[in-house]
């Protein structure tokens, strides 16, 4: 049995299939998870506005709601199902086959972008399965976002150049200028993206090699790498930071910069937390966008992280001596956490240096920062002002701003930061 093959038999009874679903012979999929969508057809037009590939396309929207989701939500997905008939029809010469997937009363359990996310991904690969195709790169996407032109053309190019790639992050920067959008929306989505990038770039800072930007609109992955690391998980919300810091292990990606994917700045109450929830709890009066973490905990971090490939070379008592010796709160938290056992368990399960070097890395991986960050921001160590933090971290870095420096252009600095990434692993 095929790799592709065993995980759709391990699939069976984890959500609905389509079985006439058509193929079309198309080597690049992209998935697109719709819930309440008011405004599928901007997206559509979006992605028909491309430069075509050379692969053939498929579009895979996924219209999904729960068991418990409202009259009003189940009749307008079943209106963006409408439109998106008429779409094809008025489209007869797109490059694209548009497949729509409709999702229907969810246990509400689990419906969520998660689950539908999944659907649409397991829905590929099930028919690469019954087309008797090898592989094929899977694209997440979502219903509310735009792309440049070269959108599809740069995901094909960067898995063509890097073959042995499991899957790349792709830039993207919220829109902020367009037209009809009010100043606190504005404001509310500078901060949280400027979160986002002090966050990743706060993280390779202290020397952590995985510090990838993970936004469901924003990467691409060989179907065969999705299956190997067990496909899609079905979480409400942070599916795509699960997915991705564990496609992470398989040790091969980068970072597509050449384009980008433009996600709606507007508030939503779709998920429980990230881009929507966040403005929408910032429209409501919340202060939370004002303050991110401070950037205490990461200069404790950093001595681990600058010396974690030499644990290799350490004993016992000097491993034991150099945990002892981090700040007090660094030290609390690898207790609570046994890493002093786990990394002497992970030595001994490594045949050399370099394995181990790779290795240290999926221990000390990006849950267990979070889970460090949270902890420290319990104790002593506070939430700071975002920009008070994110200019500093710029003056760490050997970047002069001034003083009175606007939000905005700090986003802008810390875009042309994570533009420059290319090869991430």
């Amino acid at each position: 049995m095929g790799l592709l093959q065993k995980y759709i038999e391990q699939q069976k009874g984890f959500g609905p299939s389509f079985p006439d679903q058509p193929i079309s012979g198309a080597s690049i999929f992209v998935v697109i998870p719709c819930y309440n969508e008011p405004d599928i057809v901007t997206t559509l037009n979006s992605i028909a506005s491309c430069y075509p590939p050379h692969s053939g396309v498929s579009v895979l929207v996924v219209v999904n709601d729960a068991d418990n989701s409202s009259d009003e939500v189940v009749a307008r997905n079943r209106m963006t199902i409408a439109v998106m008939w008429q779409w094809k029809l008025d489209h007869p010469l797109a490059f694209f086959d548009l497949i729509v997937i409709y999702a229907r009363a969810l246990p509400q359990k689990w419906a969520g972008v998660g689950w539908a996310r999944k659907i649409g991904m397991d829905e590929v690969v099930r028919q690469l399965v019954k087309n008797d195709r090898n592989d094929a790169i899977i694209v997440s996407f979502d219903a509310d976002s735009t792309v440049m032109p070269n959108y599809l053309q740069a995901i094909e190019s960067a898995f063509d150049r890097n073959p042995n790639c499991d899957f790349f992050t792709i830039h993207f920067e919220h829109l902020i200028d367009l037209q009809g959008i009010t100043s606190d929306i504005r404001e509310g989505i500078i901060r949280y993206e400027l979160h986002m990038r002090y966050f990743r770039n706060a993280m390779l800072w202290i020397g952590y090699p995985h510090a990838i930007h993970t936004v469901g609109s924003s990467f691409a992955v060989k179907a065969t790498s999705y299956v190997k690391q067990g496909g899609m998980n079905r979480r409400k919300a942070g599916e795509d930071f699960y997915f991705l810091h564990k496609l992470i292990l398989l040790g091969q990606y980068g970072n597509i910069s050449s384009t980008t994917v433009f996600p709606a700045a507007r508030e939503s109450d779709r998920v429980p937390f990230g881009t929507g929830a966040a403005l929408k709890k910032w429209i409501d009066g919340s202060a939370d966008l004002n303050f991110t973490y401070s950037l205490e905990p990461f200069f404790h971090l950093k001595p681990l992280f600058v010396l974690a490939p030499q644990f290799w070379q350490m004993n016992s008592e000097e491993l034991d001596n150099f945990i002892g010796n981090l700040h007090p709160s660094l030290h609390s938290f690898c207790i609570s956490m046994n890493t002093l056992q786990e990394i002497t368990e992970l030595k001994k399960n490594c045949s050399n240096s370099k394995v181990f070097g790779k290795r240290i890395f999926h221990l000390l991986n990006a849950f267990w920062i979070l889970k460090y960050i949270n902890f420290a921001h319990e104790k002593p160590v506070h939430q700071a002002e975002l920009r008070t933090e994110s200019a500093r971290l710029l003056q760490i870095l050997n970047i002069q701003t001034d003083n009175d420096i606007s939000l905005e252009n700090l986003l802008y600095i810390f875009r042309n930061l994570d533009k420059n990434v290319e090869n991430c692993g």
